[in-house]
């Protein structure tokens, strides 16, 4: 397994709170991107979410990392428990020696080991769906289309910054429309339920960007069919790729 994280103290401190309370996390899995998982504690997941605080990062590895940068407060929702994270900013040349220090000592925890790893989105793969489509229920009276971050045989990782889906919760079952590219002759229907929910504000946009990990539930024998081709012609090219 490639290393991803490594384990690190974080501190920062929330100006809108009583006297700029400061908080601190020790023996945190970190990566490059930020941080997650992290208790709410006294901070409030609607007022605090996106906002931008300034964090200093301690690894006391054998040879030792510290940063600072600012870092937009994210929050994250499964069916048993809320939690905030940090995605950091950091300038290229930290995130480059992060990223090298990850790789030396870092490492990839038995609990996000699955037993089908995920296919990064991949638009050079002619046939990966870049895109999705969550059909018409009775709380959504509309398609709503979402970008396919990556798939697996098991569930897949869609987003999208449109605010309609913020009714879609965790433990919610859905029905997904993959929609392949290139050669493959068709859409592909599967239902599934939302097991996590991730959002943080879009740097870009400065949108509510909502990401939702969903595991298949149930797909009738044509389109499981349709799906396993898809998936053995994606790891064709991956493999080609590596």
């Amino acid at each position: 397994m490639i290393p991803v994280f490594v384990r690190g103290h974080i501190n920062f401190t929330v100006p809108s709170t009583p006297e700029g309370r400061n908080f601190e996390f020790t023996h945190q899995n970190i990566s490059v991107s930020g941080v997650s998982g992290l208790p709410w504690g006294t901070l409030n997941r609607q007022d605090h979410f996106g906002l931008q605080v300034e964090v200093t990062v301690r690894i006391p590895t054998e040879q030792p990392l510290s940063f600072k940068t600012t870092a937009t407060i994210t929050r994250e929702s499964t069916a048993f428990a809320d939690h905030m994270g940090l995605r950091f900013n950091l300038p290229l040349e930290t995130a480059r020696s992060l990223a090298e220090l990850i790789r030396k000592d870092g490492y990839f925890p038995t609990d996000y080991i699955r037993k089908y790893p995920r296919i990064p989105s991949l638009p050079i793969i002619r046939t990966f769906p870049l895109k999705a489509l969550v059909m018409p229920r009775p709380d959504i009276p509309y398609p709503l289309s979402f970008d396919v971050l990556n798939l697996s045989p098991n569930g897949v990782l869609i987003s999208t910054e449109n605010q309609a889906a913020e009714q879609l919760r965790p433990s919610q079952k859905v029905d997904l429309i993959l929609e392949p590219r290139g050669w493959f002759p068709m859409p592909i229907r599967l239902q599934g339920v939302i097991c996590r929910v991730s959002e943080e504000v879009s740097p870009r946009s400065s949108n509510v960007s909502r990401s939702f990990g969903i595991k298949f539930s149930r797909v009738d024998e044509m389109n499981r069919t349709a799906f396993v081709d898809l998936l053995k012609d994606i790891l064709e090219r991956f493999k080609e790729l590596a």
